[in-house]
């Protein structure tokens, strides 16, 4: 079966697609795209006019986390969910932290870069920040990393909390506390360590391109 990820080049959202169809083993073509950009080819692929996108044999594919979805059932070995009920719950309750706390950095930074932001949606999308990541903290006290096995949990998180550092680095964010993790949470930050020189995630480097917020929100 033939795959073509479309995907922004920094998006965690398409990362996370890249890294599952890397430890299934299946090979893919990547086609980069800027969904607001004129001549852009997304709303020809998905409804919503998102990125990523993942066409399959003529199939088309959109929404990253139904696209998880439709990978692991579609090519269930090896697997990125465990077998049992608790242990699949684990990984789907780490997964939605992952992917809400991208989605709150989202509104944080868009925020931020208006002429006037608004103190009181800051204040309670920072707080949403600290805790998300608190929990994350907690959760991963309690989960052995090996660094063998990873499920779409910790993909999701990976790829969120790396993408925090990418912003900062390549200008999207201002240095706020709010997207400093790396060793606030200890075991968070262990976790994170143990899996960012796979190779999955080495081949999915967050790339910059040129993204604007103040003239987007201005």
């Amino acid at each position: 079966m033939a795959f073509t990820l479309i995907n922004a080049g920094p998006s965690p959202y398409g990362r996370k697609v890249a890294i599952a169809l890397l430890e299934k083993g299946l090979d893919f073509d990547v086609v980069l795209d800027t969904p607001w950009a004129a001549g852009t080819i997304t709303p020809h692929h998905s409804p919503l006019e998102q990125l990523p996108i993942l066409i399959a044999d003529g199939e088309t594919v959109y929404d990253s986390s139904y696209i998880l979805e439709w990978i692991e059932t579609r090519f269930p070995e090896p697997p990125l969910l465990p077998a049992d009920a608790d242990g699949r719950l684990a990984a789907r309750k780490r997964q939605m932290l992952g992917e809400r706390l991208m989605e709150v950095m989202t509104l944080l930074l868009f925020e931020l870069h208006r002429p006037e932001p608004g103190k009181d949606w800051v204040d309670r999308q920072t707080r949403k920040m600290h805790g998300g990541l608190a929990a994350l903290d907690q959760l991963y006290e309690q989960r052995a990393i090996t660094g063998e096995t990873i499920d779409l949990g910790d993909i999701a998180v990976a790829t969120t909390v790396l993408v925090f550092e990418h912003a900062v680095t390549a200008g999207y964010s201002p240095d706020i506390a709010a997207m400093r993790w790396r060793g606030k949470y200890p075991a968070l930050t262990k976790f994170v360590v143990s899996i960012e020189q796979r190779p999955s995630f080495v081949a999915t480097r967050p790339q910059d391109m040129a993204l604007d917020l103040a003239a987007t929100v201005g």
